[in-house]
């Protein structure tokens, strides 16, 4: 008894040792893929890129840049709310990537929701001030919006931090004091 006990000990240990090394192997092969994605997505190959960025989520789900790397191709495709809804993934398994908050930002705003792209670059700019292109995107939703003022705080915000097309902007309408 004593020996099958050891035996089931020795299965078990034996069994989880390899499905490690399963694990790495699938998590190098998806950053593989996701390479592999990036490549094809930098020479305008937007459906392969997608098809690598499928294999490397099949491999591992929770890999947040593939999820972000698929939904810009699926952006560039035409495939707004595929893009966005990969975005909110990416978003999910990764809530601090400003790259995926700010992307989906800009494709809420192509599909016309302005609140939602608001909301996503103001959450960018909660988790990373220094990030100028969310302060650009949010200033033009609210002037979309009629609003004014909160476009030029965001202008403002924009030019303090040497953005000249928010210093040109600024200075073309009028406003001083930045």
């Amino acid at each position: 008894m004593k020996n099958i006990g050891r035996f089931l000990f020795i299965t078990v240990i034996t069994l989880q040792s390899a499905s490690g090394v399963a694990s790495a192997k699938a998590a190098d092969d998806a950053k593989s893929f996701f390479s592999s994605a990036e490549g094809k997505f930098g020479n305008g190959d937007y459906q392969g890129a997608i098809t690598d960025d499928n294999k490397a989520i099949e491999l591992d789900p929770s890999f947040a840049d593939a999820y972000s790397s698929r939904a810009a191709a699926k952006f560039l495709m035409g495939d707004k709310p595929a893009a966005i809804a990969d975005y909110s993934r990416a978003i999910e398994l990764d809530p601090k990537s400003v790259e995926a908050l700010n992307n989906r930002g800009a494709a809420k705003s192509d599909i016309g929701d302005k609140k939602g792209a608001i909301a996503d670059f103001t959450r960018v700019i909660e988790l990373d001030p220094s990030f100028v292109q969310a302060y650009m995107l949010r200033a033009s939703e609210k002037l979309d919006l009629g609003d004014k003022p909160g476009a030029i705080a965001d202008l403002l915000a924009a030019a303090k931090r040497g953005h000249e097309g928010a210093q040109q902007w600024l200075r073309n309408n009028g406003v001083t004091g930045w």
